[in-house]
């Protein structure tokens, strides 16, 4: 499990899929971004870029003090259909009072975001409040939608478990 503390609260989370043993863990490339009220830190497997990537791993924070869990679901989800040409879908896998997790699928990418023609996007995602500060960790695919079906495709029943159980270790918690 990695662990950051974001604004009021403290986020554990486990590492992204594709890390499957101890001598993996080093096997990604970091984006990191912090400024006042936000914080962003993606993970993609070493050998992909940031322009292209097929496997991200998110971790997001913000200091929001006039949100409440509610409205930052739905504006994080407004967020995400920026990028799809078709309605994307989302379903709750599980909720409380604090966090939620989906999984979210958009079944046609805006032309800017398609690269080598990787054209559908689909993934998971944990939302947790601590106060005034809001955590999102996102596990998402990109690949060709002519893929979907077939043995290229990266969803599976194996990897769709796994994810949903790495979204429910996940803890957002209060900062002592």
């Amino acid at each position: 499990m990695q662990t950051m503390k974001l604004y009021d609260g403290v986020i554990t989370f486990p590492p992204p899929l594709w890390i499957k043993t101890k001598e993996e863990l080093g096997n990604f490339k970091v984006s990191r971004h912090q400024d006042k009220n936000s914080f962003t830190f993606e993970q993609i497997p070493k050998d992909q870029k940031f322009e292209s990537w097929t496997q991200m791993y998110g971790v997001y924070a913000w200091y929001l003090p006039e949100y409440d869990l509610k409205r930052f679901i739905a504006e994080s989800l407004n967020a995400l259909a920026l990028g799809c040409k078709a309605e994307p879908k989302s379903v709750p896998v599980s909720a409380d009072k604090n966090a939620v997790i989906l999984t979210y699928h958009c079944g046609e990418l805006v032309d800017d975001l398609v690269v080598n023609g990787n054209n559908v996007e689909s993934g998971f995602l944990f939302m947790g409040q601590v106060d005034h500060s809001f955590a999102k960790v996102y596990q998402a695919w990109r690949g060709n939608s002519k893929d979907i079906g077939t043995e290229k495709w990266y969803f599976n029943d194996q990897i769709i478990a796994k994810a949903i159980k790495n979204m429910e270790s996940i803890r957002y918690f209060k900062a002592k």
